[in-house]
């Protein structure tokens, strides 16, 4: 099991050091670094200076990743996804879960934010998820900015790392946040440094002080209503839990929900054979 830090080192981001820093990356990437490394390195060091600058942090309620954790993911494509910034630290509440920094981007519009001269600069997007860890140290994955959001393309992307599952499904995990805070009624609210309780404060290892989004859970009656998709009965059923999903719908039959994201949260069982109220989902 990976050990993922709570606090990414933003450090080297700060005061002259920075200039330096931008000068010996410049330099490196034109003279040293070849190959695919060459980027990535970059982006590894790009993507905190770029955060210290532009960014923003998401700072996500327990009760949501735990329920994220346990929701699929059906039909729903990184370009379809509103993100809330192209720079953002994930900050989970939950104490085992650590921070991962979300940067959607190209290495040419870093290279013009950080003022550097590099040549021969690639313009292809891309969204990159950046980590530390206890195990395995500073860690980079790097995704097309297009293409479906599941589990086995985010393996694919992590090469050598491919049987880390752990970074998978945190990278996963990340992206489910996005699609929940997508959702209008879920949108974050914005925070003040003062009402942060759970870590993630400014200044950790240099973390800026940026605009910070909460994301929180609504009752869950308040999540599934309007969504254009419950419809109440008052039959009994025996009801053994059911995990939560998520999807898009794009065929023209959905008049109400076409082009929309859907979240049904997972309900776990309340003993070995409870009853409930059965909800008719009318897809």
């Amino acid at each position: 099991m990976t050990t993922f830090l709570k606090n990414l080192d933003y450090a080297n981001a700060k005061g002259q050091e920075r200039r330096e820093i931008i000068n010996n990356i410049q330099h490196d990437m034109n003279y040293l670094w070849r190959g695919k490394d060459r980027w990535l390195n970059f982006i590894s060091f790009g993507s905190r200076l770029y955060h210290e600058k532009f960014g923003e942090q998401v700072v996500v309620q327990k009760d949501v990743s735990d329920d994220l954790i346990k929701t699929d993911l059906n039909q729903i494509k990184i370009d379809d996804l509103p993100i809330l910034n192209d720079s953002l630290e994930f900050y989970f509440e939950d104490p085992k879960l650590g921070t991962f920094l979300l940067t959607n981007s190209s290495v040419s519009k870093l290279i013009d934010k950080l003022k550097m001269e590099v040549i021969s600069p690639v313009k292809k997007k891309f969204i990159s998820f950046f980590c530390s860890s206890v195990e395995h140290g500073e860690s980079l994955v790097l995704l097309p900015a297009e293409g479906d959001i599941c589990r086995n393309n985010i393996v694919n992307a992590l090469g050598e790392r491919s049987d880390d599952s752990d970074f998978a499904d945190m990278v996963l995990l990340c992206f489910k946040v996005l699609i929940y805070a997508s959702i209008p009624k879920l949108k974050p609210k914005k925070i003040s440094k003062n009402e942060l309780r759970f870590g993630g404060k400014p200044k950790v290892k240099g973390r800026p002080n940026l605009p910070i989004n909460r994301v929180v859970y609504l009752p869950r009656e308040q999540i599934i209503d309007g969504q254009g998709m419950t419809e109440r009965t008052g039959k009994k059923y025996n009801f053994y839990g059911r995990r939560g999903f998520m999807r898009t719908y794009k065929h023209e039959r959905y008049t109400k929900m076409r082009g929309k994201i859907q979240y049904m949260p997972p309900i776990p069982p309340k003993d070995e054979k409870p009853k409930t109220t059965y909800k008719v989902v009318n897809a």
